[in-house]
């Protein structure tokens, strides 16, 4: 059976923004949320779901039934929100026990069917406060409702926001696939017990990690063992910039600020700091969808190796080559995107996200303003489709 957690008013304050986190206790703070989801995906993100409800301008499913809603407010105005499911893995539907790999997950348990997995889903954060310690905040929440429950912790999301999850300590996972609404989405799992990693980088769970009575270094020690196709990945917090840098160049066979147009003006050092600051590089199989058609954009895509199958109407007379951009500009502002973009073959995307940008922005405002000078010129229909 699931597991259920009682309902009730907790509360926890950060008095640096005066952000409250809360669980949804009655059917009108739920409502409250349901009311955010939408204005966040269907009115900001240009995103239609089948379950959408666009008379009540809700957005809910099974899912909630039986699911921990949290909320962030600053004030009485959610500013954010995120739901956990704690349960077996005869719990969670079918699409869901297979995208996560539940059941290569329960093999770890042997017979014992009573497991408990997590699942974290619909983190969203209000535009203004995106750089705030909102999402942190609701994270941390998470991992401690999971703390005595579960060991594995798991979670989907865009191409883009995978250094978010990757900064919090999660693990990419398992194979990409495509949710209607959301287009490609990436799994990632987290361990509870896997105190090093936390530490190493710099999680804000490392905290509340150390302070675990009962650790399971038997069920880290397996899940490296198991997913030894994870060795390939680049962690976007274990990659040093010099170390990013020279698999760029491996890749390329030039230096990147030679065939990276969106580089070009800036010194060496410039440019890897912004790769470093602001890049994940995503290994994508032959078929994924990378790029979906009316999704806002919320970062910029540039081929690293492989081939991509731009859309029939431009395929005659469009090769997307390595060290291009592809796919809507969404560093800044957020456009639509305007066609599907599929790997032909095994391929390697650095995608650049708009959620680390301001940081680097702010860090180097001459440097930032020309690579937007740079990405404004280049904002043609052969390269942005």
């Amino acid at each position: 059976m699931a597991t259920t957690i009682r309902e009730n008013t907790y509360v926890q304050v950060d008095e640096r923004e005066n952000i409250t986190i809360g669980m949804a206790a009655n059917f009108l703070e739920k409502t409250e949320i349901y009311r955010f989801r939408y204005q966040v995906y269907a009115e900001e993100m240009s995103k239609r779901f089948p379950a959408m409800d666009h008379a009540n301008k809700l957005l809910f499913d099974d899912l909630d039934k039986w699911g921990v809603l949290l909320y962030a407010k600053a004030g009485q105005q959610i500013i954010g929100t995120v739901r956990v499911n704690i349960g077996r893995l005869i719990d969670f539907p079918a699409f869901w026990a297979k995208n996560l790999s539940l059941d290569r997950f329960q093999k770890y348990y042997g017979q014992n069917n009573e497991a408990k997995f997590a699942y974290s889903s619909k983190l969203l954060i209000a535009p203004a406060y995106r750089n705030s310690i909102a999402a942190p905040m609701l994270s941390a929440k998470v991992y401690e409702l999971c703390c005595d429950q579960v060991q594995f912790g798991f979670g989907v999301c865009n191409l883009y926001l995978l250094r978010f999850y990757e900064q919090l300590g999660f693990h990419q996972v398992g194979q990409h696939f495509i949710d209607p609404g959301y287009g490609l989405l990436a799994p990632y799992v987290l361990l509870l017990d896997d105190i090093e990693h936390l530490r190493t980088v710099r999680s804000p769970f490392f905290r509340l990690a150390r302070k675990r009575k009962l650790q399971n270094r038997a069920i880290v020690d397996w899940f490296y063992s198991e997913f030894t196709e994870n060795s390939t990945i680049l962690n976007s917090q274990l990659i040093g910039e010099e170390e990013l840098w020279a698999f760029l160049q491996q890749r390329l066979a030039h230096t990147p600020e030679r065939v990276m147009p969106i580089l070009y003006g800036l010194s060496a050092e410039e440019a890897r700091k912004f790769l470093h600051c602001c890049g994940i590089v995503v290994q994508c199989r032959a078929g994924d969808q990378v790029v979906t058609s009316g999704i806002s954009s919320y970062d910029l895509n540039i081929l690293i190796s492989g081939e991509l199958e731009p859309p029939c109407s431009l395929r005659n007379k469009l090769r997307i080559l390595p060290g291009r951009e592809f796919g809507a500009n969404g560093l800044v502002e957020h456009p639509k995107q305007a066609a599907d973009i599929t790997a032909a073959t095994d391929a390697e995307i650095l995608v650049l996200s708009s959620l680390a940008f301001p940081k680097f922005r702010h860090a180097c405002p001459a440097a930032a303003d020309r690579i937007l000078r740079n990405t404004a010129g280049m904002a043609d229909e052969a390269l942005y489709l």
